[in-house]
């Protein structure tokens, strides 16, 4: 993105006066309510630094308001040690474009890195905290009109459209809606082939905040299809997995749950470097994490999802088992054999006669 929307040279096309967002318990020591009283909001925060004298600049847009400040982030940081945290009448994704961020969450804090994102529901209690520099998109939705939006697919051009009613996405929200009181969020990392992920976020941030700062006839249609694009985005498994995360279970069940797709994505044939990189954790703790909800170390696991996919090649493929073999990035083919039969009790060319 460029920093045209990250300075503070537009302040003068922006309307200083408050938000569309209302504040209530303000002076509570255990959360705060925010009110939405527009059908969506966009928040854009950049933080350019991790210094006391860095700063934040926020921009918020709705169909109805325009506001730009600038908060130092000494004194933002500060309101995250000593404000309580938040909660919200509507459904509210936090997008990181560029950099991390901390987002505690009922209490535990959690990374989010470039190209990761959350979808928070309406009865968890969370604040934001920047550590170094940082882009930062922030998507409100009233109830009301992500309802719309999902309802626009009813009276669909195009069949394709109607996919969203089978994403993890789609079925979180009408939970929510139908069971409003459920303490839960979505927690969306960049598939492992995914190496666009923030660029593609970034060019959907930039298209709507085109469009709320310089709407014109059509306008409401611009941005409902954009935010109906954003929401296809996250709901394909070819670019994110996504992951439901219920605040009565275990946190540590998120990051097992980041484990486990990513090596599922890779058939098992992630590095445990890979897997540090991608998860920002150590390699010997991924590994506690693994054997608390498997009793496997890290390897085995990632093993159980590659000898999976073996068997699946043998039983639909007709390649040979040495090419298998090479796909799943094996050199040495005796380890190969002695693997799958550890798992299956018989070699790979057992198998394929057994199941074809």
């Amino acid at each position: 993105m460029t920093d045209h929307y990250t300075g503070l040279d537009m302040l003068g096309a922006l309307d200083s006066r408050d938000s569309s967002i209302k504040v209530q318990n303000g002076e509570s020591d255990f959360s705060r309510f925010y009110h939405m009283n527009v059908p969506f909001q966009i928040t854009m925060e950049y933080c350019n630094g991790s210094e006391k004298n860095d700063y934040v600049n926020i921009m918020t847009l709705s169909p109805t308001k325009a506001v730009m400040y600038q908060e130092p982030l000494s004194q933002k940081n500060d309101s995250y040690a000593k404000n309580a945290p938040h909660f919200h009448d509507f459904f509210e994704f936090v997008i990181v474009l560029e950099g991390n961020m901390i987002q505690k969450i009922e209490g535990t804090e959690y990374l989010y890195t470039a190209g990761s994102c959350c979808l928070i529901n309406r009865n968890l209690r969370h604040m934001e905290y920047y550590h170094e520099k940082s882009r930062v998109l922030f998507i409100g939705l009233s109830p009301d009109m992500i309802t719309e939006l999902f309802q626009s697919a009813q009276n669909c051009l195009f069949p394709n459209e109607k996919e969203i009613y089978d994403s993890s996405l789609y079925r979180f929200i009408m939970d929510d809606l139908k069971e409003p009181g459920v303490r839960a969020y979505l927690d969306f990392i960049p598939a492992y082939q995914n190496h666009l992920n923030a660029v593609q976020l970034h060019t959907m941030a930039e298209n709507m905040i085109h469009v709320l700062l310089y709407p014109e006839f059509g306008a409401s249609h611009q941005i409902k299809g954009l935010l109906c694009s954003f929401l296809s985005h996250l709901s394909m498994r070819k670019y994110y997995h996504c992951t439901n995360i219920r605040l009565d279970k275990n946190s540590d069940f998120l990051l097992f749950s980041r484990i486990t797709r990513l090596l599922e994505e890779s058939n098992g044939r992630m590095t445990r470097t890979e897997l540090e990189q991608c998860l920002h954790y150590s390699g010997d703790y991924l590994n506690r994490i693994v054997h608390k909800f498997t009793d496997l170390c890290l390897y085995d696991y990632g093993m159980s999802f590659c000898m999976k996919k073996a068997a699946q090649r043998l039983t639909e493929s007709s390649d040979s088992i040495g090419a298998i073999a090479a796909g799943l990035k094996f050199t040495n083919r005796t380890h190969f054999y002695a693997l799958f039969k550890k798992k299956y009790g018989v070699t790979p060319k057992e198998y394929r006669q057994m199941h074809t």
